[in-house]
């Protein structure tokens, strides 16, 4: 699919996400069905180098579009990214008028393959950035650093049995970030396990000191999904500790590379997978306009 090459060109030049260039983020997210709708920007010979797309995305507090669009790199610098946005705000205002008056009308730019010059003409238009990743990548055939198991830990697969635990451990890490979402683990183990067809039970893993699950972490095909540690355990080596674990096993059974997100505003991990070995390699982000 043209989109689909589009978005792998634009990830190999700015880094990113590699989930924005599968065909279930292009589908669902550059294909919108109606009100939504999209727009392309073509070669004489036929080949795609702009396109971008908008749709409705209601929460219950307000109406909300989500806009997304990419740039073939060799186009750039050429208007293609202003005529685009502009081009999803005006389409984006036409959806939001049917917008009850006392609910807010909110624009929101999803972008995996985040650069500099993408920000910059999203804030030149009044765009907030509301969230960002950073996305890191460690080469699993560079050596491993010895990492010393804390006295007393052990680890556990995830199993179904242990869903409560994982979760548990879950709450507690990240309840007090930005943006959690406040799961039932119903919903969270539907969302990580059962509703991710590349969840890799077998690299997913428990941390407990004696029976007290202090850490977690949760793998897909290549990807650290989710790593945390009770606060009242941290700075013991416990996450670097899961870190090290996951990678030597996937690395025994064949995998050359791993990727993670971690959030901007999360120092404290980046410097920990930096010491690890992994390596930035591009950013993912959200941006809001809210309307007057």
């Amino acid at each position: 699919m043209a989109i689909n090459a589009l978005a792998t060109m634009c990830l190999t030049a700015d880094g990113g996400h590699l989930l924005g260039a599968t065909d279930i983020y292009i589908q669902q997210h550059y294909l919108p069905t109606w009100p939504g709708t999209s727009i392309g920007g073509f070669e004489m010979d036929g080949g795609l180098v702009a396109c971008a797309a908008m749709q409705p995305t209601h929460v219950p507090e307000e109406y909300r579009t989500t806009i997304v669009g990419q740039v073939h790199p060799a186009y750039r610098r050429r208007g293609f990214g202003t005529f685009l946005l502009r081009w999803s705000i005006a389409e984006a205002g036409r959806l939001l008028t049917a917008c009850p008056p006392d609910r807010p009308r909110v624009l929101q730019i999803t972008t995996e393959t985040l650069t500099e010059a993408a920000a910059y003409l999203f804030e030149k238009h009044r765009f907030t950035q509301q969230f960002a990743e950073d996305v890191m990548r460690r080469d699993l055939p560079d050596p491993l650093p010895d990492v010393l198991l804390p006295s007393g830990i052990r680890f556990a697969t995830w199993a179904p049995a242990l869903a409560g635990q994982f979760f548990a451990v879950y709450q507690a890490a990240f309840q007090e970030r930005p943006g959690y979402p406040d799961w039932s683990q119903e919903e969270w183990v539907d969302w990580l396990a059962t509703g991710d067809d590349d969840f890799r039970s077998e690299f997913s893993l428990l941390c407990l000191h004696d029976d007290l699950p202090v850490g977690f972490i949760v793998f897909a095909d290549r990807w650290i999904v989710q790593m945390g540690v009770r606060p009242e355990w941290r700075e013991r080596g416990i996450g670097a500790a899961l870190v090290m674990e996951v990678l030597g096993r996937f690395w025994a059974a064949g995998g050359d590379h791993v990727l993670l997100d971690v959030n901007v505003n999360n120092p404290r991990a980046a410097r920990m997978y930096t010491q690890l070995g992994f390596e930035r390699v591009g950013r993912r982000a959200r941006y809001l306009r809210v309307l007057t």
